[in-house]
């Protein structure tokens, strides 16, 4: 990667790419589980919180896939980050976009912003 673009991209936004597709299929096994109890109408806060823990570099990714769409697309591209590991998270958009207003509700709620 050039100088240039390591100034203007926090290396932790690179290494949390480089982590969501290394353990991209982790990632979707869990946040299938996950989706699954969510269309049976059961309550996965717990579930999200949980994965947050574990992995929160890569929650946080998550959360800007769903949430901060704009500059994190502009971040992907200035970082010159990989066509498969965006379609990768464009792939896990997709996928799991039902979710979204849970990792919202999760992260307003943590910042005292939501319910």
């Amino acid at each position: 990667m050039e100088e240039e673009s390591e100034e203007k991209i926090p290396r932790t936004f690179i290494m949390r790419v480089d982590d969501f597709n290394r353990e991209s299929e982790a990632i979707f096994n869990e946040f299938e589980a996950i989706k699954e109890k969510y269309e049976k109408g059961e309550d996965v806060m717990d579930d999200l919180k949980r994965f947050r823990s574990k992995r929160p570099g890569i929650f946080a990714l998550i959360d800007d896939i769903y949430h901060k769409e704009v500059e994190f697309e502009d971040k992907l591209e200035r970082a010159r980050i990989d066509d498969d590991k965006k379609q990768k998270m464009l792939e896990f958009k997709q996928r799991f976009a039902e979710l979204a207003d849970e990792i919202d509700l999760l992260v307003l709620g943590e910042l005292g912003l939501g319910g």
